[in-house]
Order: C-alpha cells, then structure tokens, then sequence
C-alpha cells in the first residue's frame, strides 16, 4: 500500500470531499535499520485525509519484522481528532505485534500541544529531539532585567495576608 518514496493517497473519499491528493501527503522512506520504517506526513490530517493516513499507518504496522515505525509530522499543517485517533490505533496495532511507535513533531508546536492535549504524548515515544529543537532565545529587543523587582506592598484595604478587610 504505501511504497517506498512514492506518495499513498489511495483510500475512498467521498465526491463533494475535497481532493485529498492537495491536503495531505503520506510517504514512506526507506531506512537502512532493519526493522525501522520511517512514514513522512505533510498537510491536513483531518476527518477527509485521516483515512488515507490510517490506511498507510496499519499496512506499515503490520509488516513482518517491524521494530520501530516512526511517523515524522514535520510539515504537518493541522492534526484533528480524526489523525490522533490514526495515531492512537496505529499504536495499538504495534503494541501488539511487539513494535515501538516513534512520532517525530519536528519540533511543530501545534502537533506537539495536540499530542499532550490528548494524552497521547503519554503514551507513545515523542522524539525528545522534537519535542524543543532550539533553545528559546529571547525576543528581538527584550534585554534581561538588571535591577531587582520591588517588593510588592499591600494595596488599600487589605491585611498582610491578603484578604480584604471588612
């Protein structure tokens, strides 16, 4: 189902769907380590576009000799409930053939939020590499403080504990 290089869009969508072929594309790339399978998604994983993902997703899976499936999101540009739940049952699938699923976000931080949101960061291996790819530098013109913070003082009508007085 889905050969190596070439991309796999292939499942039934309806008519009035839109072309799924322009939103979302699904790869395979060969990996020299036995065992390993890498799939590359770019696009929409949606409710139109999740099935040809799941399609992929379980003929991959299901390979004889399978180790570890990564499933790289990098150019990924929405992931909806329909693509978690791809996910979620492609982990399953290689739980129970003894294989491991590795999702790489490539450090996109609308896949990564989607992944904890749903708990599914929890349950499958997210690349740490992924997970924060560069160290957050500071904002274009923000400087580091030099002087301490004043100390906060109780506003009027407040004791020091910080209720209000009646």
């Amino acid at each position: 189902m889905c050969s190596p290089g070439a991309p796999v869009l292939h499942s039934p969508v309806h008519r009035s769907a839109p072309d799924t072929d322009q939103l979302l594309s699904v790869t395979t790339v060969p990996d020299p380590r036995p065992g390993r399978v890498v799939v590359e998604v770019a696009g929409e994983v949606d409710t139109c576009t999740a099935p040809a993902l799941d399609l992929c997703l379980h003929s991959q899976a299901t390979q004889p000799g399978l180790r570890e499936l990564v499933v790289f999101l990098g150019q990924v540009t929405f992931l909806g409930a329909a693509g978690v739940t791809a996910l979620a049952r492609t982990d399953r699938r290689c739980r129970m053939r003894g294989a491991r699923l590795v999702i790489r976000t490539g450090g996109r931080p609308a896949v990564l939020r989607c992944l904890h949101l749903t708990s599914l960061a929890d349950l499958v291996a997210v690349d740490p590499a992924d997970a924060d790819p560069q160290p957050r530098r500071p904002r274009t013109g923000a400087r580091p403080r030099t002087t301490p913070r004043r100390p906060s003082t109780p506003r009027r009508g407040t004791a020091a504990t910080g209720h209000h007085l009646r």
